[in-house]
């Protein structure tokens, strides 16, 4: 597993892929954009919004985040993608295929409506290509 190091490894490049995949998420999420459709798809209420343990929720989603911007991360280095449009490609596809095909897989047998699915899996296919765009900019 030569691609499982930190050899090389673009720690700015992973650090502001996560800012910027932050913000994607606060925007993708907003009422602005898919929040209203992807809270009906799931069926939360605002009440059930409000009573929300949003700290447990932010704080998974930190975690998992950077988990996967290290791996895809490690990956860019291992693949020796060497720029950053070959790197927002193989980000969109790790997204897309891994992420995207959890959620089927899971969201289908929770009986989850295929809206939220559907906005979910195109939200970790951009958020992954925008990280390994920017990610591909330290490469």
């Amino acid at each position: 597993m030569d691609w499982l190091t930190f050899t090389d490894f673009p720690w700015l490049g992973a650090l502001l892929a996560f800012v910027a995949t932050f913000i994607l998420g606060s925007l993708w999420y907003s009422p602005r954009m898919f929040f209203k459709p992807w809270q009906r798809a799931v069926g939360f209420t605002d009440e059930d919004m409000k009573n929300a343990n949003m700290g447990l929720s932010f704080g998974q989603m930190a975690v998992g985040n950077v988990i996967g911007l290290v791996i895809l991360a490690m990956l860019l280095v291992g693949l020796g993608v060497d720029t950053w449009s070959g790197a927002a490609v193989t980000g969109a596809a790790v997204g897309f295929a891994m992420r995207g095909g959890a959620h089927l897989v899971h969201d289908g047998f929770a009986l989850r409506s295929p809206v939220a699915t559907w906005i979910d899996i195109a939200h970790d296919t951009v958020s992954l290509a925008l990280a390994g765009l920017v990610i591909g900019l330290f490469l």
